[in-house]
């Protein structure tokens, strides 16, 4: 898979703050609880592989790209714990400030079905203490396969709401061995370009020797995607920077431990210095995974050579390749599309009430929001030259903001009445309008974003009454936004333009922003955009 997002995998950070062994001990609730058993939880360790891997063989069909060798992989980056709890494994991850699960409770034995209710029950039991009181929405179940969401649904005794998570893009092995097709002849000719260029290139499987040289490639992948990449973030509003983080601890654990794990592996070298190397396999007879692709970015056409060699050399047994999700990452998507998957193997999350939808299509990025951070204050109402008031967007304005939308969008890029009205209970979001005489004849939203040591900010839609365009209303909502953004702590702010949109690029760097890179057809094909950003100084 090309090398020029994020990974493979959404992940969270590893932090071990109550220590390697967690007893959660509960509040009596009630006799039933009181005399229910302690539940223990303990770090996923190599010990459990047999323990795992007779689980997931029970579920029958995978589950996601789920198996022990990612579990085992994922223990420090996402704080992963495991528990036995009637009869069933249940994984589970702490490292989002909440206690949820990443798989559904998997069954030990024959008769585990008969006790999966009462598991489900326990389970989020185990999660509500651990979030505490008021926080009882935090307890989730997610990558619930199609197969055990039936299981489920036959047995829960409490309705439990199924919301959708990103799909595995799933491919055939075949076309992806050999990149046959006019679908996929730019990935063909770049492949044939890497070999044009390095005709001294050879492959092999990683050795022991051979980790040091693939750590410090993981270092340099790490570093030029923080570069390319700064200031974006996920649908969740999580910077990429932090979802490299993960990914690198994630990648180091399966290099320490190949063997123990059984997985497959290939390097790609050119000469003798090495330019790639990737990690996967097999989730069932027929299908296998690639959990890991890093390549050197100076040498092109890389991750499309290593990713069909890879395919064809070591799974020619298998039918599918499965690469794992795209993170809610809008590059990584457009290039696992890129791929055409013949299938997306899906996955829910189970929530006891329904998870608010939101986001919309948005020409070359993603509007989606998601959890909660602090607030993005904004002052009391500011009266511009031109006579507009800028305030804080209230819950009656949705209608009027709506109407700016059909506007100044086409149908395909305008927010609908029900995402209005969630980015303006979004506490991520900072959302002015600016009135006149009573009116609303603007609006604009800033979103702040999460970093691995820093807060950053988007300034991600301004609209603006065409009747009122040119008197400054434009540049009053934007300032008033940069404003309620550098209040929460933002000292980085990003926005994108098209280029050649001289009039908004004027308007952005007399408010503080400066070029930082050219996006290639970030608008559709053939039309570029311009990343910029201002520092609060």
């Amino acid at each position: 898979m090309d090398d020029t997002s994020d990974g493979s995998h959404p992940t969270r950070p590893a932090r071990w703050a109550d220590g390697p062994r967690v007893r959660l001990k509960r509040a009596a609730r009630g006799s039933d609880r009181a005399r229910a058993p302690e539940v223990v939880r303990s770090p996923v360790t190599m010990a459990d592989a047999a323990l795992f891997r007779a689980a997931f063989v029970r579920a029958g069909e995978p589950i996601s790209d789920m198996t022990f060798a990612s579990s085992f992989g994922w223990a420090d980056a996402l704080e992963l714990s495991c528990a036995l709890i009637e009869e069933h494994l249940c994984l589970f991850s702490a490292a989002d400030g909440d206690l949820c699960m990443m798989l559904p409770p998997l069954p030990l034995t024959a008769s585990a079905d008969g006790r999966l209710n009462a598991c489900l029950a326990r389970c989020f039991e185990v999660m509500d203490d651990a979030n505490g009181p008021g926080r009882e929405n935090r307890s989730r179940i997610e990558y619930v396969s199609d197969a055990m969401l039936e299981r489920i649904r036959r047995v829960e005794t409490t309705p439990l709401s199924a919301t959708a998570m990103a799909g595995d893009y799933v491919y055939p092995q075949r076309a992806m061995a050999e990149l046959k097709g006019g679908a996929l002849k730019a990935k063909r000719k770049l492949r044939s370009k890497f070999c044009r260029e390095n005709p001294g290139w050879s492959v092999g499987r990683i050795r022991p020797e051979d980790v040091g040289a693939c750590l410090d490639l993981l270092t340099l992948w790490h570093r030029s995607g923080d570069e390319r990449h700064e200031g974006e973030v996920n649908e969740r509003l999580i910077g990429t920077d932090v979802l490299r983080e993960r990914d690198e601890a994630f990648t180091r654990r399966l290099l320490w431990n190949l063997d123990t794990l059984g997985l497959e592996s290939m390097t790609l070298r050119v000469g003798r210095k090495l330019v790639g190397f990737t990690i996967g396999e097999r989730l069932s007879p027929t299908q296998a995974v690639i959990y890991v692709e890093k390549t050197d970015p100076e040498f092109t056409g890389a991750p499309q050579f290593i990713f069909s060699e890879f395919c064809a050399r070591r799974f020619a047994d298998v039918t599918e390749i499965n690469v794992g999700d795209d993170w809610g990452i809008a590059t990584l998507r457009a290039t696992k599309i890129s791929y055409r998957p013949t299938r997306m193997m899906g996955k829910v999350m189970l929530t006891r009430q329904a998870v608010a939808e939101v986001g919309a299509p948005e020409a070359g990025t993603v509007r989606a929001l998601a959890q909660a951070c602090p607030g993005a204050a904004i002052g009391p109402a500011v009266p511009g030259d031109n006579g507009v008031t800028y305030r804080r967007a209230a819950r009656a304005d949705a209608d009027a903001m709506l109407a700016i939308e059909a506007a100044c969008f086409d149908a395909d890029d305008r927010f609908t009445l029900r995402q209005v009205r969630r980015l303006i209970e979004n506490p991520r979001a900072a959302v002015v309008v600016g009135e006149r005489a009573g009116v609303v004849v603007g609006w604009a939203v800033g979103l702040v974003r999460e970093h691995r040591r820093w807060r950053s900010g988007r300034v991600y839609s301004v609209a603006v009454d065409p009747a009122c365009e040119g008197r400054g209303v434009g540049r009053g909502l934007t300032s008033a936004v940069l404003d309620a953004l550098e209040a929460s702590g933002v000292r980085r702010v990003y926005l994108e333009v098209r280029v050649g949109n001289e009039r908004a690029m004027g308007l952005y760097r007399s408010l503080g922003f400066a070029p930082v890179r050219t996006l290639g057809d970030y608008y559709g094909p053939g039309v570029d955009g311009l990343r910029m950003r201002r520092e609060v100084r």
